[in-house]
């Protein structure tokens, strides 16, 4: 039983103290991820992690099903060529491009990019599947890794290979794009703050930030332990700029070209599992919701004499059917390890729920059950397991996003009236600066390129996508002191 490159004894780090270091001493604690694979920026994903990275994308998945998105598996590399179809997309990627440009001696006559995102594989196929109006809307998702060279790397934050999920949308009209786009926020919303208990902001993006190659971005933004943002996830409207480009239309009965408009919408699988590990977790390791724990409850016994040992042993592994009856993903940690060392172990590992068993449990039919957030105890019959798992279960999510909620909420300064006072907020708290600003339209750029000098990083994050805010008349910007058109969020980022 490895406990990665560090024992549970040698995990001793405060996560609020010195988050960075908490941090890169967890990943590996906990046995997630391996980074000394030969190839630079680039990661193993242990089974731990990967478990948990399945579980979110089985959260994901059938949310986006139930939506009317088909699953396709789309090929890793993309012609060239296809990137040059539409400028502004091929400006914004290309910088960060892996190119395969040889197959075993033989130079390709054209590169291959290894797929920073794929819209530009997407269309290529759409120009030949769609032909009417019949053919709309079409919702497809791919589950998949992207690759992009980042020049800084750290595990499920920036990585030259990452998972997400990527939907490529189309539709006959603009109103229906800009419907998907709500859709996709509330998606979001019901994975990552219900089922998970992690709050988002979400953002309209102001122009200058929109995604290469679309219209509007809206991007979920996740506040880390240390102040700075985590950006899980986005949705583009692409209006008609990719299917123009791509040649993706239909002649009406006018014998008019009809060009179809778009949206893709990407959950950042591999983001989401960092905010889990940083969100969530304290001082002794991970904290992970049932829903996506890879072991939902450990059973523990507690072996005090050999007679008994059998017996309990036994008790353990009834206990454990019994769970997994009904669905759960239960363990009986029989190795020869001490009690101690097991709690300490499966506590780093995050597993939510401990069932505690000796030989007064036994004797009486009951079990303990420990909470891995509070490690409150609770003693209980044994024939209702199930039943008290699954409620401890919701209490533990219920608790998590009520505290990281309150985090939240005190890390929103609403008092900022010029810069000075906004690096002020970021330096000492961090978090968002909800602040009076002249415009997210292009226009506003120089003083949000001003402002992110000044504060040293302090970016403007956009106005909040289901809230209208609006300053009033007789608010100035931050920055230029002009009258104030937006009420916009500042933060920093990873």
């Amino acid at each position: 039983m490895a406990t990665g490159l560090l024992s549970t004894r040698e995990f001793n780090v405060s996560k609020r103290e010195k988050f960075s270091e908490w941090y890169n001493t967890v990943i590996y604690a906990a046995d997630l991820v391996d980074s000394r694979y030969n190839v630079q920026g680039f990661l193993v994903h242990k089974p731990w992690a990967t478990r948990l990275i399945r579980g979110l994308y089985s959260l994901f998945e059938p949310e986006l099903e139930k939506d009317g998105h088909e699953p396709v598996v789309f090929p890793t590399v993309i012609p060239k060529e296809n990137f040059e179809l539409e400028k502004e997309h091929v400006a914004g990627f290309v910088p960060q491009v892996f190119w395969v440009t040889r197959g075993g001696e033989e130079e390709f006559a054209r590169p291959l990019a290894l797929r920073p995102t794929s819209e530009t594989a997407f269309y290529q196929m759409f120009a030949l599947w769609i032909r009417s109006p019949a053919d709309l809307p079409l919702k497809l998702y791919q589950s998949c890794s992207v690759f992009r060279y980042e020049h800084e790397t750290l595990p499920f934050l920036r990585g030259r290979e990452f998972l997400w999920i990527e939907t490529h949308d189309v539709f006959a009209t603009e109103k229906e794009a800009r419907a998907q786009l709500l859709i996709d926020s509330a998606i979001a919303t019901r994975v990552l703050t219900e089922k998970l208990g992690i709050p988002l902001m979400a953002f309209l993006r102001p122009q200058w930030d929109r995604f290469p190659g679309g219209l509007e971005t809206v991007a979920y933004d996740v506040l880390m332990p240390d102040g700075k943002i985590n950006q899980v996830g986005s949705t583009h409207i692409l209006g008609q700029n990719f299917t123009k480009a791509f040649g993706v239309k239909w002649t009406g009965g006018d014998g008019k070209e009809q060009f179809p408009w778009s949206t893709c919408f990407g959950p950042g699988i591999w983001r989401m599992a960092g905010a889990l590990v940083s969100v969530h977790g304290d001082d002794k390791g991970l904290i992970l919701p049932l829903p996506v724990a890879p072991v939902q409850v450990v059973i523990v016994p507690i072996l005090k004499s050999e007679e008994k040992r059998k017996e309990v042993l036994d008790y353990c592994l009834n206990l454990q059917g019994h769970l997994r009856t009904h669905g759960l993903r239960a363990k009986v940690d029989d190795s020869n390890k001490s009690p101690g060392f097991k709690y300490n172990y499966w506590e780093l590992k995050g597993v939510p729920l401990r069932i505690e068993v000796g030989e007064r449990e036994v004797a009486q039919n009951k079990i303990t059950i420990v909470r891995r957030d509070t490690r409150e105890k609770l003693v209980a019959e044994s024939a209702h397991a199930f039943k008290h798992v699954e409620e401890i279960g919701a209490k533990i999510l219920d608790s998590l996003r009520a505290k990281a909620e309150a985090e939240l909420k005190e890390r929103i300064t609403t008092s900022a009236t010029d810069k000075r006072q906004v690096k002020a907020a970021l330096d000492s708290k961090g978090g968002f600066v909800r602040v009076a600003f002249c415009s997210i339209a292009m226009d506003g750029e120089p003083c949000a390129s001003e402002l992110q000098e000044f504060t040293q990083g302090g970016k403007v994050r956009g106005h909040l996508l289901n809230k209208k805010e609006k300053p009033d008349a007789s608010e100035k910007c931050v920055v230029c002191g002009k009258k104030a058109h937006e009420i916009a969020y500042v933060a920093k980022q990873y």
